[in-house]
């Protein structure tokens, strides 16, 4: 079985409800509450998986500081075997700690890099 979290760029294809497919890179895998959740970004088809990723943090706060400008998609990661499938979060509490999660570790970031900036 892959560890999503040791892979450097994985593409994932989903579907929406008009049936068009659209292209994902996978940029991390969080843990929140015991669940695990993809933070993707839109990959345009003319693209290539070797696009050079800046060095955010992944949130997408606009106050945060970091230098991520692309907007993070975060959806549920379901694992089925040795499959694994990702959903849109359909409950607004679930989404909002995954959010809230992802804006602590971004400010912890924050200070962790003016920490070693001294």
């Amino acid at each position: 079985m892959e560890d999503l979290n040791n892979i450097e760029t994985k593409i994932i294809r989903t579907q929406d409800e008009n049936g068009e497919v659209h292209n994902f890179e996978l940029v991390d895998v969080v843990e929140v509450d015991g669940n695990e959740y993809g933070l993707l970004v839109y990959v345009d088809e003319d693209e290539t998986a070797e696009t050079e990723k800046s060095e955010g943090c992944g949130c997408s706060n606009e106050e945060c500081g970091c230098e991520e400008e692309e907007e993070i998609i975060i959806m549920k990661l379901n694992k089925s075997g040795e499959s694994y499938s990702f959903e849109t979060i359909e409950d607004d509490d679930e989404f909002s700690k995954v959010v809230e999660y992802l804006e602590t570790e971004c400010a912890d970031d924050d200070e962790e890099d003016e920490e070693d900036a001294e």
